[in-house]
C-alpha cells in the first residue's frame, strides 16, 4: 500500500474544510456553540478549537460532534 504524502497547506485546507462544515451544520440546525457542546457531550473550548480549524484534536471528540450533527465524516460507501 502506497503512504500519501500530502502537504501543510493540503491538510490545513481539509481542517479548514471540517471546521466549515461543523459550523454552518450547527448554525442550520439553530445551535449555538455553547448548545452544541453541551448536547455532543464536549466542551466549549473544545467545539471552538473545532470550528476553528485547530489540528491537534481527539477524533472520537470530533466524530461525537458529528453524530449529534447526524452527519458523517466519511462517504458512504467507507462506512
Amino acid at each position: 500500500m502506497e503512504v500519501i504524502r500530502r502537504s501543510n497547506a493540503e491538510i490545513e485546507k481539509d481542517l479548514g474544510t471540517v471546521a466549515y462544515f461543523i459550523r454552518k451544520k450547527r448554525k442550520d440546525r439553530g445551535f449555538t456553540q455553547e448548545q452544541l457542546a453541551k448536547n455532543s457531550g464536549v466542551g466549549l473550548a473544545f467545539l471552538k478549537r473545532l470550528e476553528g480549524g485547530d489540528e491537534n484534536l481527539h477524533l472520537a471528540k470530533v466524530l461525537q460532534v458529528l453524530r449529534h450533527l447526524n452527519a458523517d465524516l466519511f462517504p458512504k460507501e467507507y462506512q
